[in-house]
């Protein structure tokens, strides 16, 4: 059976080595079509859009988001503008601060892409008072009217009196102080143009701005929209990550190749990459611009292992051809195998509940791969037909002697190597304590993609101080027939439900159906607070219904609360954050609530899904799986590649291995830092996790290498890590490069936060590779290690079972 494998890669090592022969006779050719395919994809770049798409982040499949895209239309979707107008003295019934109200709630009704009919605010005309008139007939009118600018103090001080009676509008929409009122407006969330709606909002904003108030705006659009306005500023960065990149190219190789290669990898691999995502119509989102900016960073960390392999076989060898044609003997196979495993590893991402995260698998998937054309064929090609340098010393061996010896007295000896592995171990048992601190989406009030101090931040803090809160949780009661929910035994089982909400201390305030019948039917009774309850029959709900709608001039006057066909109401929850611990409380309670209420009632449905609480907990459940499927997946596929390629398990393992601490030490990072994890940190985690197999295969290769030259594990080890890990550390600063620029630049707070979670992952696969692995190479001499030779082709490949132990002298 040994020798059958044996046999069988050979057989497949022999037919790529015959692939790199054609590859060599025709570097033309080659060359020519990776440049006309750039052309290509070149072409297509004009078509790339750069945007954000809420029901991207969704996971559609979702129950609680089937729900939620079934009524938002109607109840109110999770893209809601919200605005206080606060004042800082008295309150807001005076006749300037009325009249702002007013000014506010006009400018956020003709934003782009509101819909009209929900927005709501103390001066809108939905607003209304509801009262009987003389003769006994059921009327209203608006609580502001805007033809009027001045009133006495006695209709001030009456407006104020009804507004406090009215529990849809106090506490909801007027604060309980009386300092502050809200404006709010759901968005159509088709074609949503972020950028344009959010400069219409700040115009309003700053045309309502006055003396002793203070304007506080909040909402996912104008986040999106805060977001948006960092786009030049992430456009600077961008410029100054190719100049750091160029200046560690310069410092690493000082010679002319050494910086233009690799940079035009870089050109030619994004190119590829944003040129396919045009062409399959896939956004670019701007906060996952890290990611691909660390895969571009990625193509170059490869080219600078080709060139560094180059100049070191030119300095032996004093031929460009022979030179670059051993270097790509040397990588083909093990940079082949890590940009597969990358590709793969970040194509993962498609098995993602969000469409953001399937998009972002296929785009950065076919990016990833493209390095094997854009580098990893380009680069040893060009160094063919490009003339021969005339210096062929390598220039930076004292350091790489320095790097030897250091190995020499550490992880090249036995008991420094077994050192190494007990510190790792310690070191991943605690870092253990710290990945149990990490939550599953929001950990702090606010949004996490922009800093605390920033506008956006510090309005919602306003508004949650103000009022019971801005974060909406939207449930759905529904009935099996139509007209289901004036039957009294379901608005009082909404009641119930509602009651039970109000058990969470989290819970700011709450409105439904049931409050209105109740607010009309004591009207028809002379308004005797006595009546203020459910009729006892289906007809008399459906009539008080029916009274208010036809009290309101306005059409649609229940809308917000009920469907058309009277099988649906909404009930509505405020709190004051989204965080994952806020959400995993709110879910947990509103189940208990409907599995008791649903089994009291039958042919009533209680649905959760709608409002931005909604839809995060939608998220966050979804994020769960996603991550317990994503990550492991990386890691299997890792496993998998690579035991298949060298045939061995032990080579599965000892990829993993480095990947494994690595990111034991990322979670241990976040947890230690309050980092969630959100849809948008889950594919920095994936990729992060895949960079650790570019280390490890490079420098585990580079030990066989040295193994079948050498015959000794720990010579083998102490010159891998001399050559190899030299570039290996060039090529960790030079991908921390690709981001590090986020850290310190960016005003957005995710951006920089994801970038210092890279650049974390970056050093810890560094620092594992180049230690862990070396080390366990000398402690347990793995056979596909240490028994290699090269065969009649020059390939290197393994032994027959068993004869390494006689080939391999061991050290004392």
């Amino acid at each position: 059976m040994v020798s059958r494998m044996h046999a069988l890669r050979h057989k497949i090592t022999h037919a790529l080595h015959r692939g790199e022969e054609w590859l060599f006779a025709n570097p033309k050719i080659v060359l020519g079509l990776i440049l006309s395919a750039t052309f290509l994809f070149g072409l297509a770049l004009p078509k790339l859009r750069v945007y954000s798409d809420f029901a991207d982040l969704l996971p559609q499949n979702h129950s609680y988001i089937q729900t939620y895209n079934r009524i938002k239309e109607n109840f109110g979707g999770a893209n809601m503008i919200v605005v206080a107008i606060e004042v800082e003295k008295g309150t807001i019934f005076n006749d300037e601060t009325l009249q702002l109200i007013h000014q506010a709630t006009q400018g956020v009704d003709d934003l782009p892409g509101v819909n009209h009919n929900l927005v709501s605010s103390l001066t809108h005309r939905t607003a209304r008072k509801v009262y009987l008139s003389a003769e006994g007939s059921f009327m209203s009118e608006p609580y502001y009217d805007p033809t009027r600018p001045l009133r006495t103090v006695a209709e001030l001080e009456q407006i104020k009196k009804d507004v406090i009676a009215n529990p849809n509008l106090y506490g909801l929409l007027v604060s309980p102080d009386l300092k502050a009122a809200l404006i709010k407006a759901q968005l159509n969330e088709s074609g949503i143009d972020y950028a344009k709606t959010f400069e219409a909002l700040q115009k309003v904003r700053a045309d309502v701005a006055r003396p002793g108030h203070r304007i506080h705006v909040t909402g996912n659009p104008v986040l999106t929209g805060w977001v948006y306005t960092y786009t030049e500023q992430i456009v600077l960065i961008l410029a100054y990550t190719a100049v750091l990149i160029a200046a560690l190219l310069v410092l690493y190789f000082r010679r002319f190749y050494g910086i233009a290669l690799p940079m035009l990898g870089i050109a030619l691999s994004s190119i590829w990459g944003l040129g396919f995502m045009a062409l399959m119509g896939i956004n670019l989102e701007p906060l996952s611009l890290p990611i691909p900016f660390l895969i571009a960073a990625r193509a170059t960390s490869h080219g600078v292992q080709l060139v560094a392999r180059y100049y070191e076989e030119l300095a032996k060898v004093h031929n460009g051809k022979k030179a670059a044609r051993n270097a790509l003997d040397a990588l083909f196979r093990p940079g082949s195998l890590a940009i597969i495993v990358d590709a793969i590893g970040i194509a993962v991402l498609v098995l993602g509940a969000a469409p953001f995260n399937h998009k972002l698998g296929v785009a950065a998937g076919f990016w990833g791969f493209s390095v094997i054309f854009t580098v990893h064929f380009m680069v040893p090609l060009a160094l063919t037909v490009l003339p021969q340098p005339r210096t062929m010393e390598n220039k930076n061996q004292g350091v790489r002697n320095i790097l030897g010896k250091a190995m020499a007295r550490t992880g090249g000896t036995q008991g420094g190597a077994r050192t190494i592995l007990i510190l790792a171990a310690l070191g991943a048992i605690g870092g253990s304590y710290f990945v149990g601190r990490v939550q599953m989406g929001e950990s702090e009030p606010g949004s996490p993609l922009l800093h605390r101090h920033h506008d956006y931040n510090q309005s919602t803090k306003a508004i949650n101080t103000l009022f019971p809160g801005s974060e909406e949780l939207h449930v759905v009661a529904r009935t099996d027939e139509k007209g289901g929910i004036k039957k009294p035994e379901v608005m009082a089982a909404i009641e119930r439900f509602q009651a039970h909400m109000l058990s969470d201390p989290g819970l700011g305030g709450t409105k439904a159906i049931p409050g209105v019948v109740r607010v009309v039917n004591r009207l028809t009774h002379n308004d005797d607070p006595r009546w203020m309850q459910i009729p006892d029959n289906a007809d008399e709900v459906g009539g008080l219904m029916f009274a208010y709608m036809a009290s309101s001039p306005i059409p649609g006057a229940l809308k917000e609360f009920i469907n058309p066909d009277e099988n649906e109401a909404d009930m509505v929850f405020y709190y004051k954050d989204h965080q994952a611990e806020t959400i995993a409380r709110v879910v947990a309670v509103a189940n208990a609530g409907i599995k008791q209420i649903e089994a009291e009632v039958p042919g009533l449905h209680i649905e959760l899904g709608g409002g931005i609480i909604g839809v995060t907990a939608a998220g966050n459940q979804a994020l769960h799986t996603d991550h317990m499927i994503i990550i492991p997946a990386v890691m299997i596929l890792a496993f998998l590649l690579v035991m298949a390629y060298y045939q061995s398990v032990h080579a599965g393992w000892l990829m993993v291995l480095p990947m494994l601490f690595s990111t034991l030490m990322t979670y241990a990072y976040m947890g230690a830092s309050n980092i969630g994890i959100s849809v948008n940190t889950v594919p920095v985690i994936a990729v992060g996790v895949g960079v650790g197999i570019d280390y490890a295969v490079y420098f585990m290769d580079r030990i066989r290498e040295e193994m079948a030259i050498t015959r000794n594990i720990h010579k083998a080890v102490v010159n891998a890590v001399a050559t190899t890990g030299y570039a290996v550390s060039f090529t960790a600063a030079m991908l921390i490069a690709g981001v590090v620029m986020w850290i310190f630049l960016s005003d957005l707070r995710f951006q920089s936060d994801a970038a210092v979670l890279l650049s974390f992952m970056l050093i810890v696969n560094a620092i594992a590779a180049m230690l862990i692995v070396p080390a366990w190479c000398v402690v347990f001499r793995p056979h596909f290690v240490v028994a290699t030779h090269y065969d009649e082709d020059g390939v290197l490949e393994e032994d027959l079972e068993g004869v390494a132990k006689s080939q391999q002298p061991r050290a004392a």
